[in-house]
């Protein structure tokens, strides 16, 4: 478990068995806005260090994202790509919703209203 924290937003890291995998859950708290999102974007490979590929985002407690976050969201999603892992979003209030349903995500990350659904996905 990591826990990163930059200015108006925390984002950490949970490792949770679902049926025989290790997932890592990402969960993002708070604002990515112009004054946190560069400094997000430049050291949100933390998320990786421990070599797990198959991933949750948790973003049911993220309150706002700019465009550079957007950006950082579409980077982990290359990432994971790129490892031949998975990732799916598991939690969205109203307001992220409908930017991240504007974002044209890859068609691979599906999109859960909760957490148990989309852990369901892994077992």
């Amino acid at each position: 478990m990591a826990k990163t924290e930059f200015e108006g937003l925390y984002i950490e890291t949970k490792k949770d068995s679902v049926g025989d995998k290790e997932v890592l859950v990402v969960i993002m708290n708070g604002k990515v806005t112009n004054s946190n999102a560069f400094e997000i974007s430049r050291k949100i490979n933390f998320v990786f260090d421990e070599g797990i590929y198959e991933i949750i985002l948790d973003l049911s407690s993220l309150e706002y994202i700019n465009s550079v976050g957007v950006a950082t969201l579409l980077t982990l999603i290359k990432t994971v790509d790129q490892h031949n892992g998975k990732i799916v979003i598991g939690g969205l209030n109203h307001f992220l919703e409908n930017v991240i349903r504007l974002m044209e995500l890859p068609k691979k990350v599906a999109i859960y209203h909760t957490l148990d659904e989309a852990k369901a996905v892994f077992k």
